[in-house]
């Protein structure tokens, strides 16, 4: 199971992009989350959507997450003649419509996200598969009020934008080897912090890798203040057992 993350900044980082990743699971290519930076970072990777993207499944609809699929619901429209499957929440589907992208390309004549991909609502409470693979939903606590959830991908989890939630990671089921999580360097009301993230056993710890982290990250690493946390790097490849 390849990975290369597109960027693993926070929303504004100017230096690692968005958070956003891409995934290859038995030769289907899906993207996690399309953000405002995705299509730069692709076309500095030498990739496109249209030729490199089979999906996109979306954790929630801030614009770090999804002010990339502009791009691909108008280009793949009027420019390429093409859709690609878009996945979330069945409850998340209508405020990402409604709530994102139906100022920038809603019309007369196309007025649903139906008109621009090829829609598949998914659960929230029970597995399901994307390119042979089984995932799941988590709901995290990322904003109050909005809906935000992680991902279980095989042996990974991968928490998109979440609040220290130490309850669900101390609960993850045995066999995922692997935390992808989010990091605030300080503290913040909406993400995990550094801090936070420290204060967990260290048999967790070594399972944690670090994304959506500060432009500062270097100077944590540099004082050795990550603990035995790892860190996901932008744009390197990498390649996770498929099984526990």
């Amino acid at each position: 199971m390849d990975m290369i993350m597109l960027g693993t900044g926070g929303g504004f980082s100017k230096k690692y992009y968005n958070n956003n990743a891409l995934i290859n699971l038995n030769g289907y290519r899906l993207l996690i989350d399309c953000g405002s930076t995705a299509h730069r970072s692709l076309h500095e990777l030498g990739l496109s959507w249209e030729k490199d993207v089979d999906g996109v499944i979306v954790t929630h609809i801030h614009a770090d997450h999804v002010g990339g699929l502009e791009e691909i619901a108008l280009d793949g429209k009027f420019k390429y003649g093409k859709k690609i499957d878009l996945f979330a929440a069945e409850q998340l589907l209508p405020l990402l419509w409604e709530n994102s992208l139906k100022g920038g390309v809603g019309d007369d004549d196309n007025g649903r996200l139906e008109d621009f991909f090829r829609v598949t609502p998914l659960p929230t409470d029970s597995v399901f598969r994307i390119g042979g693979m089984e995932m799941s939903f988590h709901r995290t606590q990322h904003v109050p009020g909005k809906l935000s959830y992680g991902l279980t991908i095989g042996p990974l989890f991968y928490s998109s934008d979440s609040r220290f939630d130490e309850r669900l990671l101390l609960s993850l089921p045995s066999d995922i080897r692997y935390i992808l999580h989010d990091c605030s360097m300080t503290s913040s009301d909406f993400h995990a912090s550094l801090e936070e993230l420290l204060s967990l056993p260290a048999e967790v710890q070594q399972k944690i890798w670090l994304m959506h982290y500060t432009d500062n990250l270097q100077e944590y690493e540099d004082a050795g203040r990550l603990g035995k946390l790892n860190v996901l790097r932008q744009h390197r490849l990498y390649q996770w057992p498929a099984e526990p």
